[in-house]
């Protein structure tokens, strides 16, 4: 595993804990992912301001007090001998608001965070608070899956035997893939890159072109993802994957086997990926993935001159992959037409 890789720099790590068993999962990978990348973590819990006026008024204690006691416990448990590496901290207000607060105010690399912590309202409650900060999240977001059942696993170092990276080939998608490899090549296991693409829903007159236009799109996508992977740093062994039907289940397809990672790129479009973080949350409801999620921005310092060199070289007008379906569908009512005019 390499000791040094560009562009990947998780040293100040916040995790936001409610001091359920999935926190504690979640606690533990982000103190493994310190050690991965030579950081530290600060534990994060957020008090309801209801609450705590509430506590006040029965019997006048000092719940922040209490709370931070508590987190030093449960910080003990869960990483033990590791604790001192781990800070507490104690807020009091709207969780996501806080959380992204508290990243901006020390400055972090990467946030952590459960998607499903509690049962019942508290589980809807955490769930919306991860949703809520993947949709305004400014720095990496690590969000941790539900266990669905399964007994946390103490681990101290971070489990990955593959990075998958869903990739929209729309606007300056090639940046995506280069930080996907990067993460790959620091954790030293292979990358896939991914594209979905959207069902035809031709109408019924040119169902027959279908399966021609879907292959011709599909062989597309794949020769612009392949010619990417040129320009990746030496060391990154990448395969691309390009399949048509629903981005989530498409998604959650290729993370069932193994310990995957999910870098996926938070986007604010309304297209195919829907609003910003919604395929990212939707996945995580949806598999036992972990997810690392990676507000959208230009690349910068040693990545920019290879990174403007790669969208020279490898796109060209039709390699826009996301107009080839309505290119097919174009090229066979033209054809239908002379058909028909003969």
């Amino acid at each position: 595993m390499t000791t040094k890789t560009s562009g990947v720099r998780f040293r100040s790590i916040l995790c936001a804990v409610d001091f359920s068993a999935h926190a504690r999962h979640a606690l533990r990978l982000a103190v493994a992912v310190a050690q991965q990348f030579e950081g530290r973590v600060t534990a994060l819990f957020v008090n309801d301001p209801l609450l705590l006026a509430a506590a006040r008024r029965l019997d006048g204690a000092d719940v922040v007090d209490r709370s931070r006691q508590e987190l030093a416990k449960f910080i003990a448990r869960a990483v033990g001998e590791h604790s001192p590496h781990v800070t507490a901290l104690v807020a009091a207000g709207n969780p996501a608001e806080e959380i992204l607060e508290t990243a901006r105010r020390l400055r972090s690399d990467l946030v952590v965070i459960g998607s499903q912590g509690l049962s019942g309202v508290r589980r809807l409650v955490l769930g919306s608070t991860t949703e809520q900060v993947l949709r305004r999240a400014t720095v990496p977001v690590l969000a941790i899956p539900p266990l669905k059942g399964r007994r946390p696993p103490r681990t101290d170092r971070l489990q990955v035997d593959r990075v998958v990276a869903p990739i929209d080939l729309a606007g300056e998608w090639q940046a995506d893939a280069i930080r996907a490899a990067s993460i790959a090549k620091r954790l030293g296991v292979p990358l896939l890159l991914a594209h979905v693409l959207r069902p035809s829903h031709l109408p019924e007159w040119l169902g027959a072109v279908e399966p021609k236009t879907d292959r011709e799109r599909i062989r597309k996508a794949t020769h612009a993802l392949e010619r990417v992977t040129r320009h990746f740093a030496a060391g990154v062994e990448a395969m691309c994957h390009v399949s048509v039907g629903d981005p989530v289940d498409q998604i959650a397809t290729l993370t069932r086997r193994g310990s995957p990672l999910l870098v996926m790129s938070l986007r604010g479009t309304a297209g195919l990926w829907g609003r910003r973080g919604a395929i990212a949350y939707r996945v995580l409801t949806h598999s036992s993935t972990a997810v690392l999620a990676l507000p959208r921005r230009r690349i910068g310092g040693r990545f920019s001159a290879r990174l403007k060199r790669t969208i020279d070289e490898t796109l060209a007008a039709r390699d826009r992959v996301e107009i080839a379906g309505i290119d097919a569908l174009l090229a066979a009512a033209a054809g239908t037409r002379k058909v028909r005019a003969k």
